[in-house]
């Protein structure tokens, strides 16, 4: 997940907020599977219970990256679109001036 995040960050899909929190959860779960025990795991849950959360839990974080990613992207196209109308209202201004000032010369 550490590469991931990284490698959707070096490829503009993901903003730098997502990546850290993604990093950090990672780090969460590396953390977490070398200081549990898991060999006494079988004590608690069942092997078809265990099987069954590794999936549920798969299915969340996939959809959460996939919604992360989306987002990220449409906060990129967000910014690119508010700069795109900022030329614009700039070369609106500069035509509505210039079309004053030939109003005058008439």
């Amino acid at each position: 997940m550490v590469v991931r995040a990284i490698l959707s960050l070096a490829k503009r899909k993901m903003t730098e907020p997502f990546c850290l929190a993604w990093v950090f959860l990672s780090a969460l779960m590396i953390l977490s599977g070398a200081l549990l025990n898991p060999s006494q795991m079988k004590r608690y849950v069942s092997t078809r219970g265990l099987i069954l959360t590794i999936i549920i839990v798969s299915g969340v974080l996939w959809g959460l990256w996939f919604i992360s990613t989306q987002v990220s992207i449409l906060k990129r196209k967000d910014q690119e679109l508010a700069m795109q109308v900022s030329l614009l209202n700039n070369d609106y201004e500069k035509i509505i001036k210039e079309l004053e000032k030939l109003e005058k010369e008439k």
